[in-house]
């Protein structure tokens, strides 16, 4: 996640999401993995905000949303402070070290990002579901010492989560994949944590944007129902059960 995506289109359907999932009794921590902003475009589709009938999947946070985009409130941690998400906990340190990536070494890297995620499992802690909001999705292993490895969950570290007794949801994208490679993107998590079960659901504004869940086996029927009650509410235009493969 990026301050500057921050009220795009694809964060009305997130919060609307998570937003249903708290109402319904789920205590939530959104770890946004959070990077630097840059100069690109990405993240720029707000004109729904002009349009009221949008209004109706969740007006309370469509005029939040509103309200900041009018304000150029790009930021997440103003969002925090709003308690749009009811009962959640927020972890927002950047994913990478603010020194210049150049000045550390393969090992320091390394070891920068381990010390990130130990924050975050620490930040996260006692909350049912953690939400990781990567910029692009998950990413096979553990991190590693590429240049775009902020932009990622590894399995590594949602397994983690998952392993402290929490369940977890994770952001992620089809983007120019075939649908074999979009099928093999989704069976990284079931090879990285067999024990668990596997859900998602799919927004369909803008982007393709997915969320997959990882949930503990008896919290299984639980999760199901609330994503099939969330797919029978006003959303239901918006989104649709994401096939993860077994």
């Amino acid at each position: 996640m990026k301050n500057q995506y921050f009220g795009d289109v694809g964060d009305y359907g997130k919060y609307g999401l998570l937003r249903f999932l708290a109402k319904r009794g789920v205590t939530i921590a959104v770890n946004w993995y959070l990077t630097p902003d840059d100069r690109s475009s990405d993240g720029n589709i707000r004109g729904y905000l002009e349009n009221d009938k949008n209004r109706k999947y969740d007006p309370d946070l469509f005029d939040v949303l509103r309200e900041m985009n009018n304000q150029n409130e790009k930021n997440v941690a103003r969002f925090a402070e709003r308690e749009m998400i009811p009962g959640a906990i927020y972890f927002d340190a950047l994913v990478r070290p603010l020194e210049s990536e150049q000045t550390l070494s393969l090992t320091n890297k390394r070891s920068a990002r381990e010390q990130w995620h130990q924050q975050a499992l620490a930040g996260c802690r006692g909350q049912d579901l953690v939400f990781m909001d990567p910029d692009n999705g998950l990413r096979a292993g553990a991190p590693t010492a590429r240049k775009d490895a902020q932009k990622f969950v590894y399995a590594s570290e949602a397994c983690s989560f998952y392993e402290q007794g929490q369940d977890v949801v994770y952001y992620c994208h089809k983007g120019r994949r075939t649908d074999s490679q979009w099928k093999k993107a989704k069976r990284i998590m079931r090879e990285s944590c067999p024990d668990a079960a596997m859900l998602g659901v799919t927004f369909h504004r803008g982007t393709q944007r997915s969320y997959i869940f990882v949930v503990h086996p008896d919290k299984e029927s639980f999760y199901r129902n609330l994503l099939t009650d969330f797919l029978k509410t006003e959303w239901k235009e918006c989104f649709s059960e994401e096939p993860v493969d077994h």
